[in-house]
């Protein structure tokens, strides 16, 4: 059986198309529909997100990002996972996701543990894995992230999925937006656990971030970003046929999508 995986970090909808809107804070028009649009080209078995917002405030157009999105592009399942509450602009949860053609069989959302010294020059958020099991294939469990920018925040993060692991029978799917570069010693442990699907293209660095065009600098649809942070690893009850990051600036992050067979 054939599956197509994607994942993407949305930036809760934020649009970076057009550089003059950009603003040191990110500050960019609010448009659900495009990242819609781009999952939609695509078009997944199975598709998690990161920096998507549940319950918006009752200014907003949108209020449940993940419905909205699971309705826009016709992947009916959808399983939201909270890792922090923002009491600003009228409150709202912010998270992960995951939304899927396939029927939901269990989800639960992993908190992951906040450094207890919190003494490097970073920021920290709180952060989560959406843990979904997804009735395909005898049951496929999906691990969605978003881990720290803080090397505790990481090491944390990634001990998180190695306890997940251990309780795990049968096919997972770890992907995310994970803040580390493939270099990371904490990439390495990880690879010695799942397999990264990137190494089916040894030779290129499949680079998700940033995405978008900087007002001094180069359009990122002509060269690539300078980054990548976004991975998708696989247990090995899984074939990676292919691995791309389609070209788009819609979000500041691009998409990562990979073909596998299991």
């Amino acid at each position: 059986m054939k599956l197509k995986v994607m994942t993407y970090n949305i930036a809760s909808g934020r649009c970076y198309e057009d550089t003059s809107k950009i603003n040191s804070f990110g500050g960019t028009p609010q448009d659900l529909t495009r990242c819609g649009d781009i999952i939609k080209k695509i078009s997944p078995d199975i598709c998690g997100l990161n920096e998507i917002n549940h319950y918006f405030s009752d200014s907003a157009k949108i209020k449940n990002q993940p419905e909205f999105l699971a309705d826009y592009t016709g992947l009916r399942s959808c399983v939201f996972g909270v890792a922090k509450t923002i009491a600003t602009a009228g409150g709202r949860d912010y998270g992960n996701a995951v939304i899927s053609k396939f029927p939901v069989i269990s989800a639960e959302t992993l908190s992951i543990p906040d450094p207890e010294i919190k003494d490097e020059n970073a920021y920290y958020e709180t952060r989560a894995i959406t843990k979904t099991k997804l009735d395909v294939a005898g049951g496929i469990t999906v691990l969605q992230t978003h881990m720290g920018l803080a090397i505790a925040e990481s090491k944390n993060a990634v001990y998180k999925v190695f306890s997940a692991l251990d309780e795990i029978d049968g096919p997972v799917i770890l992907m995310g937006d994970f803040n580390m570069r493939p270099s990371n010693i904490l990439i390495d442990m990880l690879r010695e656990r799942l397999f990264d699907t990137a190494l089916i293209r040894p030779d290129e660095y499949l680079t998700t971030f940033p995405s978008y065009v900087y007002p001094e600098g180069f359009s990122a649809l002509d060269k690539t970003p300078p980054c990548k942070i976004d991975y998708i690893f696989v247990s090995k009850h899984f074939k990676t046929l292919s691995i791309n990051v389609p070209q788009t600036s819609v979000s500041d992050h691009r998409p990562i999508v990979v073909e596998l067979e299991i």
